[in-house]
């Protein structure tokens, strides 16, 4: 990794700061080529568990990022 690239952990991090100030949800789910599908939704929108490959409707709407791995903690 780029010193100048900020790790997954640091990127979601940034996107749960800026989400939680719209009153927005954000949940990870599996992709569907692995890695991690993050979603930025409104708190009465339900994301299902389990892999939303078929749902793509929900997909184009709420996923904002599609993440590889996302460590445990900062490794920037």
């Amino acid at each position: 990794m780029s010193e100048l690239t900020p790790c997954n952990f640091c990127n979601l991090r940034r996107v749960r700061a800026r989400v939680k100030k719209k009153g927005w949800k954000v949940t990870l789910r599996t992709g569907w080529r692995g890695g991690k599908d993050v979603y930025v939704h409104p708190p009465d929108v339900e994301i299902p568990k389990g892999q939303l490959a078929d749902d793509h409707e929900l997909r184009e709407k709420y996923c904002g990022i599609w993440m590889m791995e996302i460590p445990s903690s900062c490794i920037c």
